[in-house]
């Protein structure tokens, strides 16, 4: 029997051996956003790895017309060149390649890449992102390259998310740049992405977004609720310690909470953040460096925004939904701009205090579950030692209090809502 035991624990040692790991995971990504390629020649995308894979990786790249390739990484490198001599639109448009996550691999920004073609007249937008309110006109600047490639009096249009025309013009072969000026009606808020086409293909290299009302929706504290749904959630942006722990004991009482990840700290720890998700938890953006927004200017906080929602929806494959702001600062061009790309502003009506000078035990406790009511949200901190050491009882109080703990995107109300002056959605009747 002794032996048949000493057996079997060395058959489960290889099985766990021969299982690789999610720190195995390589993240990839591409060199360049954008390159420029001759039909005739092909185009070469360079692909770099976050560290050296410990094996050969095959590396699979799709374009949108359905076209795929893979190289290989070799073990030990961490960089290589992908040369693509076919899958080219015959009439000059724009290819968009974005890596497909495969085994030992996920992919990390940039992981799309705009390949231009040398010569072809290729439209560019001169923001990132243009803010106007509803009613209001607004001036979208564009510039062109290579004008001369391409017919004078060729109808240019542009196109809103949906597809629809928001204004045209004839192409001049002379001109390099354009200001359009149109008004946002109410089927731009909160906000849409902007594309510019040429005889029905795409032809910027890029999309831009207007986000239509300056001050943008109000940021929620809270929720106000008949039920007893409370959210706890975790600024989840500094050291990575805690975190299996504290999703064992989130596993053991069954509850499901919001971690709001900075980009740099998914970037260094992605398969932490993919066990987040992979673990049933709901993942929210909380920026990509932690900055104070109240310090940024409106393109800045668009790259803070989406270069964070590029990474975590390529880790996790969920969509990203909802925000909490660095410190709880936001001002309401930025609420506007989160708006516009899709998500919801959220603080919190308890905090534990756990990152503050007077993080402590106690106070980790007191502050999650005192004057606790349905709809509160609760902020606390993966990388607070204090808070680990309380979760469990934070969660008993929860559970013999018959408060059920869901994610913050399933607290909100979704329409028909109003926020009051103390930032508490309501229902409206």
């Amino acid at each position: 029997m002794k032996r048949l035991c000493i057996m079997l624990a060395l058959c489960a040692c290889l099985i766990l051996l021969a299982v690789p790991t999610l720190a195995d995971t390589v993240g990839v990504y591409f060199g360049a956003r954008k390159v420029v390629y001759r039909p005739e020649n092909g185009v070469t995308l360079t692909i770099k790895a976050m560290r050296a894979a410990d094996t050969d990786l095959t590396i699979r790249v799709a374009d949108q017309r359905g076209h795929a390739y893979s190289a290989v990484l070799p073990k030990g490198k961490t960089e290589m060149q992908m040369l693509i001599a076919d899958g080219f639109a015959q009439d000059g448009s724009i290819t968009y390649y974005s890596i497909i996550e495969g085994a030992g691999y996920v992919r990390r920004t940039p992981g799309d890449c705009a390949a231009v073609p040398r010569g072809a007249a290729a439209y560019t937008f001169a923001e990132a992102v243009y803010q106007t309110y509803v009613g209001r006109e607004f001036s979208i600047r564009l510039r062109v390259e290579n004008p001369g490639a391409l017919a004078e009096g060729t109808p240019i249009r542009v196109l809103d998310g949906q597809g629809r025309e928001v204004a045209s013009f004839a192409h001049q072969t002379n001109r390099e740049a354009y200001k359009l000026t149109f008004t946002a009606d109410e089927s731009w808020y909160p906000g849409g992405y902007l594309s510019v086409w040429v005889d029905g293909r795409d032809t910027a290299d890029d999309q831009t977004l207007a986000a239509v009302g300056i001050s943008g929706v109000k940021a929620i504290w809270g929720v106000d609720r008949s039920d007893n749904k409370i959210s706890f959630t975790m600024d989840c942006g500094s050291h990575n310690r805690y975190v299996p722990r504290i999703l064992d004991i989130l596993d053991r009482f069954n509850v499901k909470i919001t971690f709001f990840v900075t980009g740099n700290f998914a970037a260094a720890n992605p398969d932490l953040v993919r066990e987040m998700a992979a673990r049933g938890h709901e993942i929210g953006n909380h920026s990509w460096t932690h900055t104070n927004f109240d310090d940024l200017n409106k393109d800045e906080i668009y790259s803070e925004l989406t270069r964070t929602n590029d990474l975590l929806e390529s880790i996790t494959g969920q969509k990203i939904t909802v925000f909490r702001p660095p410190y709880g600062h936001l001002s309401g061009q930025a609420r506007s701009i989160v708006n516009a790309l899709g998500m919801q502003a959220v603080r919190w009506t308890h905090e534990s205090m756990d990152a503050r000078a007077e993080a402590s035990e106690a106070n980790s406790l007191k502050y999650s579950t005192q004057n606790l009511r349905g709809g509160s949200i609760i902020l606390t901190h993966t990388s607070t030692a204090c808070t680990l050491a309380v979760l469990d009882q934070i969660l008993q109080f929860y559970q013999d209090n018959n408060f059920e703990v869901v994610p913050v995107s399933q607290l909100l109300l979704n329409d028909n809502f109003g926020i009051n002056e103390n930032g508490i959605q309501y229902a409206l009747p």
